[in-house]
Protein backbone atom coordinates (compact mmCIF):
# COMPACT_ATOMS: atom_id res chain seq x y z
CA UNK A 1 0.00 0.00 0.00
CA UNK A 2 1.26 3.46 -0.85
CA UNK A 3 1.62 6.09 1.83
CA UNK A 4 0.70 9.75 2.01
CA UNK A 5 4.19 10.83 0.88
CA UNK A 6 3.65 9.02 -2.42
CA UNK A 7 0.34 10.74 -3.08
CA UNK A 8 1.62 14.19 -2.09
CA UNK A 9 4.60 13.70 -4.41
CA UNK A 10 2.31 12.68 -7.27
CA UNK A 11 0.06 15.68 -6.67
CA UNK A 12 3.07 18.00 -6.61
CA UNK A 13 4.16 16.58 -9.98
CA UNK A 14 0.72 17.15 -11.45
CA UNK A 15 0.56 20.71 -10.09
CA UNK A 16 4.21 21.32 -11.08
CA UNK A 17 5.15 22.60 -7.64
CA UNK A 18 8.24 21.79 -5.53
CA UNK A 19 7.80 19.08 -2.91
CA UNK A 20 9.27 21.34 -0.24
CA UNK A 21 6.92 24.27 -0.93
CA UNK A 22 4.40 25.55 1.61
CA UNK A 23 1.53 24.33 -0.57
CA UNK A 24 3.00 20.82 -0.60
CA UNK A 25 3.48 20.86 3.16
CA UNK A 26 -0.16 21.85 3.58
CA UNK A 27 -1.22 18.77 1.59
CA UNK A 28 -0.05 16.53 4.43
CA UNK A 29 -2.99 17.74 6.49
CA UNK A 30 -5.43 16.32 3.91
CA UNK A 31 -6.82 12.80 4.10
CA UNK A 32 -5.53 10.30 1.55
CA UNK A 33 -8.95 10.07 -0.06
CA UNK A 34 -8.90 13.84 -0.64
CA UNK A 35 -5.44 13.57 -2.20
CA UNK A 36 -6.69 10.79 -4.48
CA UNK A 37 -9.68 12.84 -5.57
CA UNK A 38 -7.44 15.77 -6.43
CA UNK A 39 -5.00 13.51 -8.31
CA UNK A 40 -7.88 12.05 -10.33
CA UNK A 41 -9.19 15.52 -11.10
CA UNK A 42 -5.80 16.72 -12.36
CA UNK A 43 -4.84 13.59 -14.29
CA UNK A 44 -5.61 14.00 -18.00
CA UNK A 45 -8.01 11.48 -19.49
CA UNK A 46 -6.46 9.01 -21.92
CA UNK A 47 -9.32 9.62 -24.37
CA UNK A 48 -8.37 13.30 -24.57
CA UNK A 49 -4.84 12.57 -25.80
CA UNK A 50 -5.84 12.95 -29.43
CA UNK A 51 -7.47 11.32 -32.38
CA UNK A 52 -4.44 9.12 -33.09
CA UNK A 53 -5.76 6.42 -30.78
CA UNK A 54 -8.98 4.85 -32.01
CA UNK A 55 -10.78 2.36 -29.81
CA UNK A 56 -12.74 -0.61 -31.09
CA UNK A 57 -15.91 0.93 -29.68
CA UNK A 58 -15.28 4.07 -31.70
CA UNK A 59 -14.61 2.02 -34.84
CA UNK A 60 -17.92 0.22 -34.34
CA UNK A 61 -19.74 3.53 -34.05
CA UNK A 62 -20.52 3.36 -30.35
CA UNK A 63 -18.86 6.74 -29.75
CA UNK A 64 -18.50 9.80 -31.95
Amino acid sequence: MKNKVHFVTKLCQLKDIPIDSEEAKAMYSLKIVDLLIEIKRLTPDKEDEGDDVVSIARLLGCYN
